[in-house]
């Protein structure tokens, strides 16, 4: 498993689940759900900060079946350059 940590637009959870429910999101909600349509889903999305540093946009923690998963989510949903990919690695030890 690869497991990364983004931040995601705010506006994104708007489009997807309504502004109602986007501004109810919680520290450990599993959003998985969100990114069903996206190219390489992953295997689990989960807010790991509902509102982020100032109050600024959630913070996921997705899981990936491996790096090349992960990659390829990034890269096709997320125009992600890979300095910024590698920013998002968290060890899984």
């Amino acid at each position: 498993m690869d497991i990364r940590r983004f931040d995601i637009a705010f506006d994104f959870f708007v489009e997807m689940m309504g502004k109602e429910a986007a501004q109810e999101l919680k520290d450990g909600q599993d959003v998985t759900a969100v990114f069903a349509e996206d190219i390489a889903r992953p295997v689990k999305a989960v807010i790991i900060e509902a509102e982020g540093p100032g109050g600024g946009n959630p913070y996921v923690e997705f899981t990936f079946q491996d790096e090349d998963h992960s990659w390829e989510w990034a890269s096709s949903n997320m125009d992600m350059e890979p300095d910024d990919y590698e920013v998002g690695a968290v060890d899984a030890a």
